[in-house]
């Protein structure tokens, strides 16, 4: 894992100025990657990286200068070894990750990508045809951004480019509108409107007048036909071996443990491999998100080395301006900043590799929408009923709201209104795209581009072809995939936060030849009715508790709007927000002060409506996306 930047100029500058500025940019990701800053700077172009040394330590120094080539990346390509032994190298050498991509690009040109298996943002400057090239891996683990303005300048970082730019940049209301209705940014889009990241799986050139983005790599959801049994003696395989793949480097590796069934068996198979294993844990005051319980009993029975942190309110509130800092986007959700400090203590611990159980949800049917999505299509046939919406209770049974009987009677008639729409091709998302107009109503999204058609109509476009064809399962997946789990789970949630702390995580649920071969397995044996992730509990059922096995999903949450005002306390950050509301030209400023009088009011419950949660949460994150901002841009517009 490290921090990449680099530009290319449209007119020549001194190269003593190329070098400040790509120091001053490196410099402010330097957590990214600690071990060492290096440059490649002429008068048109510099290329840097900031290294977190994990794998050839001692050969792996970037960017490189190979012939005509200039490369550099942030992540791992878990096979390289295996690549260099395939293409008959000299491994003393072709020593190193770095060295390898350069290889492989002289060879294969951009056909190389196919060869490799990691996460990954790769830069390679070719300074004979001066062309650029970039790369993003398939699920966006590792994060690219860029710009083409003045100059074309990209990096690990947005506060990069806001630093470098001295083009007018403002926010992007397609962001805050995308995060009101998907919960995060789609396609290309960030919090900044000349800014871009480049998506999963697609790769950039620019030769220094034509810029063009394409698609090298079609998602296995859509590729690969629902097909395939499996037993569980060959999951269990499979699964291990994608474990095995990504214990890589020359350093320690730990493990996140949060009490679930997915973080349980990758603790468990890295514990057969390294018998000193440390794993990691959040726990909270408030009872309503504390597991607790399940990661102490995880943490005795598979015997490792146990940190657990505890959050409370006021940790939240603390430390979330830093989060949005960091993630440097419209926050709907709080869950990234006991993340942020729970990569803190792995850092405490000197480690620089931790493993994580998220794509678990996506690649094995676990998320509580895939199983929503099949009740209301099976209640739909007899809308009437008195018993078959009642399910929605047993898969919701952690939640307060779908415990309180009175309370589930309005739940049952908000799920009704789309219960007939069986038709459409995002019925499973139907019911949580609709709140976004009462979400809006607190933010000055009125104009017609930023309605609900037309951003469905956007992310349909940003889809593969063939998606409508897809099943009710498959077309969930990808929808999930394109949406949470690689802006959110994988960035606020993952890399920004883990990077802030010079920690990489890894992810062996979307080992690549792990989620392509389950994209084969049927649905119904994955997930038959609502049992979620029935394949994986079963195949792991010999091994892990019974109280582990068998224990229902619990979405992994934080305290949100009561961490930040109640009746009797307002925090610093909320009081900084509600004294800055009317300068805040996004928001709807009455409805933003009727929502901090019903937040305080004291008979508003501890958990508020899930509505009035995200927009307190994304109307918090404007705010401070404001201060960002201010910190590193180099103009001070509004």
């Amino acid at each position: 894992m490290c921090g990449v930047a680099g530009f290319i100029l449209k007119k020549k500058k001194s190269n003593k100025n190329n070098i400040k500025k790509i120091n001053q940019i490196l410099d402010l990701i330097s957590y990214r990657g600690p071990d060492k800053k290096q440059f490649i700077s002429n008068e048109s172009y510099s290329f840097g990286t900031n290294r977190l040394a994990i794998e050839s330590i001692k050969n792996g120094d970037q960017p490189i200068k190979f012939e005509n080539l200039i490369v550099g990346f942030n992540g791992e390509i878990f096979n390289y070894k295996k690549l260099i032994k395939i293409n008959n190298l000299n491994s003393s050498h072709i020593d190193s990750e770095v060295k390898l991509i350069a290889y492989l690009y002289k060879k294969y040109n951009e056909k190389f990508l196919d060869l490799i298996k990691g996460q990954f943002a790769i830069y390679i400057f070719d300074t004979n045809k001066n062309e650029l090239f970039l790369a993003r891996d398939k699920y966006g683990i590792r994060p690219i951004y860029y710009m083409n303005e003045t100059d074309f300048v990209f990096a690990s970082e947005i506060k990069c480019i806001l630093k470098y730019a001295k083009d007018k940049i403002n926010f992007s209301k397609s962001s805050l509108a995308q995060t009101c209705f998907f919960w995060t940014n789609i396609g290309d889009t960030t919090s900044f409107d000349k800014i871009k990241i480049l998506p999963p799986g697609q790769l950039l050139k620019f030769d220094g007048k034509d810029l063009k983005v394409k698609r090298y790599f079609q998602n296995q959801i859509i590729q690969q036909k629902d097909e395939n049994d499996i037993t569980n003696d060959d999951f269990y395989e499979l699964l291990n071996k994608a474990v095995t793949n990504q214990i890589h480097g020359e350093v320690g590796h730990a493990c996140y443990l949060s009490g679930g069934i997915d973080s349980a068996i990758l603790a468990f198979l890295l514990k057969k491999k390294i018998s000193n294993l440390d794993t990691f844990s959040v726990s909270f005051d408030n009872s309503d998100y504390d597991e607790s319980k399940y990661q102490k009993k995880l943490s005795t029975f598979l015997k490792t080395n146990h940190k657990q942190i505890k959050i409370s309110s006021k940790d939240i509130a603390n430390n979330f301006s830093k989060v949005v800092e960091h993630a440097e986007t419209y926050l709907f959700r709080t869950a990234p900043v006991p993340m942020y400090l729970l990569s803190k203590e792995v850092k405490k611990s000197n480690h620089k590799v931790v493993f994580s159980g998220e794509g678990a949800d996506e690649v094995l049917l676990g998320y509580d929408i895939f199983f929503e999505n099949r009740i209301r299509k099976f209640w739909s046939k007899f809308p009437n009923s008195k018993i078959r919406y009642k399910l929605l209770q047993k898969l919701y049974n952690y939640l307060p709201q779908f415990k309180n009987s009175r309370y589930f009677e309005m739940i049952k008639d908000f799920y009704k209104k789309n219960l007939g729409s069986t038709d459409d091709i995002f019925y499973s998302h139907l019911v949580r795209w609709s709140q976004y107009e009462q979400i809006r109503e607190y933010f000055n999204l009125n104009e017609e581009k930023y309605n609900a058609e037309n951003l469905v109509e956007q992310f349909l476009n940003s889809l593969p072809k063939n998606f409508k064809d897809q099943d009710y399962d498959r077309k969930t997946q990808i929808i999930e995939e394109n949406t949470l789990l690689s802006n959110y789970l994988l960035s606020s949630q993952g890399d920004r936060v883990s990077s802030a702390n010079s920690i990489e995580t890894r992810y062996p649920y979307l080992d690549e030849n792990f989620s392509n071969y389950i994209f084969k397995i049927k649905s119904k044996l994955k997930a038959p009715g609502i049992k979620s992730k029935h394949l994986l509990r079963k195949s792991f059922k010999n091994f892990l508790p019974d109280e582990i096995i068998y224990r229902p999903k619990f979405a992994y949450q934080a305290p949100e709007a009561k961490s930040f005002l109640s009746e009797n306390h307002t925090s610093r950050i909320a009081h900084e927000y509600f004294e800055n509301i009317k300068n805040l030209n996004n928001q709807n400023s009455d409805s933003i002060y009727d929502l901090f009088k019903k937040i305080k009011h004291p008979a508003s419950s501890s958990r508020i409506g899930f509505r009035e949660n995200m927009a307190f949460i994304i109307g918090l994150s404007d705010h401070c996306l404001r201060n960002f901002k201010k910190k590193y841009s180099n103009n001070n517009e509004k």
